[in-house]
């Protein structure tokens, strides 16, 4: 009986000590639970993308006003005063058409006094000649050859008067009126009647409606690859409800200063100059044979070029997750994407962005969902 009692007591002791044991040891795995959870709570947090088996895809957008490409600048070269102006800026004109009248009473009143001068002349050669006559019929032949030359050289003063007044006489008439060198529209008017002509700038701007208008761009050399002069975009032109597509052709491609500027010709009936426009492209890239990264993955140290993936590694606790730095070989870029052709694989895990700054090789951190 007794010893029953003494192996139910001993019993009773070890199933007490077998529990402690397991509470005990329930308690360090918790406690280490809970500390490891502690710990990568406090880590850097990442979020991560994998790479694109996609085409790279270059796009851009450039707006601009039309400019005419044929414009001419009119004013009236001997600065004459401004009587009447017939056009206004936005008006159609057609060649040969009158733009300005002009008036100059100095210019007007130089004609009148060279036209009268030829005229006291033919009086004064019409004199000659009667001196002439009489010496002829004198027979005196030094008064003779007297008023011959005196009367050849009244016709030479003549002709010069006659050429001066002929000249004088275009003049009026070129500079009394402006007209429209070609078929255009008129863009600006400076003229203000009373004013003299080019007071504030030229007095008529008139672009060729026949050239038709331009849209100059600067864009990134590699979209300038894809362009070709004689190729045609559409341009669209006005904003709103107003806006319109119509036909545009690159007509020039211009290096400049490390920039290259491409000039779009436009040309509609309805276009007037000043216009806004607007060229969207868009190109494939062509034979790109890599993976597409976010250009904000990549990261470059000097002649370095590299990125960031997580690399997980399994434990008896879970798995953790760490820093690997890949260095990497890229291509082509729009500014978005870059193409990635050495160094990562489609289904990396590539750090897109992390709650500190930055992060370093071999760093444990914690991975985000999106």
């Amino acid at each position: 009986m007794e010893r029953q009692v003494v192996e139910q007591a001993v019993t009773g002791r070890q199933k007490k000590l077998r529990l402690i044991a397991a509470l005990f040891l329930s308690g360090i795995v918790l406690l280490t639970l809970f500390s490891n959870t502690l710990r990568t709570m406090t880590l850097t947090k990442v979020w991560t993308t994998q790479g694109r088996q996609e085409e790279l895809v270059q796009s851009y957008t450039g707006s601009g006003v039309l400019e005419p490409v044929t414009e001419a600048a009119l004013s009236n070269h001997a600065g004459w005063a401004i009587k009447n102006v017939k056009v206004r800026a936005g008006d159609a004109v057609r060649k040969g058409q009158t733009l300005v009248v002009y008036e100059s009473v100095d210019a007007e009143n130089r004609y009148l006094d060279a036209k009268d001068q030829l005229e006291q002349q033919s009086l004064s050669i019409q004199g000659l000649q009667d001196r002439y006559i009489e010496a002829a019929a004198s027979g005196d032949d030094v008064q003779l050859r007297s008023a011959k030359r005196d009367l050849k050289s009244a016709r030479l003063t003549m002709d010069m008067q006659q050429r001066n007044l002929d000249s004088m006489k275009t003049d009026l008439v070129s500079n009394r009126e402006m007209k429209a060198p070609f078929n255009g529209v008129v863009t600006k008017v400076g003229a203000v009647v009373g004013m003299a002509s080019a007071s504030a700038g030229p007095d008529v701007l008139i672009s060729s409606s026949a050239k038709g208008y331009q849209l100059v761009l600067q864009v990134p050399p590699i979209i300038s690859e894809h362009l070709k002069i004689g190729q045609k975009q559409d341009v669209q032109v006005g904003q709103g409800g107003d806006a319109k597509v119509l036909d545009g052709i690159v007509s020039a491609i211009e290096n400049k200063e490390s920039q290259i500027n491409v000039v779009i010709a436009v040309k509609d009936e309805s276009l007037r100059g000043g216009e806004q426009a607007r060229l969207d492209l868009r190109f494939v890239s062509a034979g790109t044979g890599g993976t597409l990264v976010p250009s904000s993955a990549i990261h470059k140290e000097g002649s370095e070029t590299y990125v960031y993936v997580v690399e997980e590694r399994k434990g008896p606790l879970g798995n953790t997750s760490l820093v690997r730095k890949m260095p990497i070989e890229t291509g082509e870029s729009n500014g978005s994407d870059t193409v990635v052709l050495q160094g990562v694989f489609p289904d990396a895990p590539i750090i897109l962005a992390s709650s500190e700054p930055a992060v370093m090789d071999g760093e444990r951190v914690r991975v985000m969902t999106p």
